[in-house]
């Protein structure tokens, strides 16, 4: 999905630099803030989550976030 690849690539620098125990939890409001419009919050609710470049971004249905982790950490 080429929308949450650009979110990806905007933030690369900040994702990338995320140790293996730290998790960036966005609320629905600051996802959207920081650019994940409705068509990506539904596409990582339907599928779980979306891998690229080590980062994965996923849906925590739990806490109805958007967490973003550094998987090459």
């Amino acid at each position: 999905m080429k929308k949450l690849k650009d979110f990806i690539n905007k933030n690369y620098n900040e994702f990338s630099n995320l140790d293996g125990n730290e998790v960036i939890e966005l609320t629905m409001e600051e996802a959207k803030e920081e650019g994940l419009d409705n068509e990506m919050i539904n596409y990582l609710k339907t599928n779980y989550r979306f891998d690229y470049k080590g980062i994965c971004v996923y849906y925590n249905e739990d806490e109805d976030q958007v967490w973003v982790e550094n998987m090459e950490a």
